[in-house]
């Protein structure tokens, strides 16, 4: 999702600003390999590992953003701390280069 999910860091970044330019706290964050995952077998055994989860407390904002990622599932997660929410398994992540870009545009490099 990452690396192939274009418009993710589009609508990601105008969030931010939209919510700088009101003042408003952040309520959504973009977690890889959260911990909550284990709670739901149904949905990890279907995920290629890393995973990436979009979480947030605005529920519209979230059914929003999933229709317009793709392969995406989505479930309800209730923590009792914030930092029990956005508790993360450390990994590295490594990204394949395409063999052949076909956008009509270079690719974002890092760096």
């Amino acid at each position: 999702m990452l690396d192939e999910e274009e418009h993710l860091q589009e609508q990601l970044f105008e969030r931010l600003r939209l919510y700088g330019e009101r003042n408003k706290e952040q309520d959504f964050w973009l977690m890889i390999e959260p911990k909550f995952l284990d709670k739901f077998p149904n949905i990890t055994k279907r995920l290629k590992r890393p995973a990436v989860a979009l979480v947030s407390t605005n529920g519209p904002w979230i059914t929003f953003m999933k229709l317009r990622l793709d392969r995406v599932l989505q479930e309800n997660y209730e923590a009792d701390s914030l930092e029990e929410a956005l508790a993360c398994t450390p990994v590295s992540l490594e990204f394949e280069k395409p063999e052949k870009w076909v956008a009509p545009y270079p690719k974002y490099e890092s760096g």
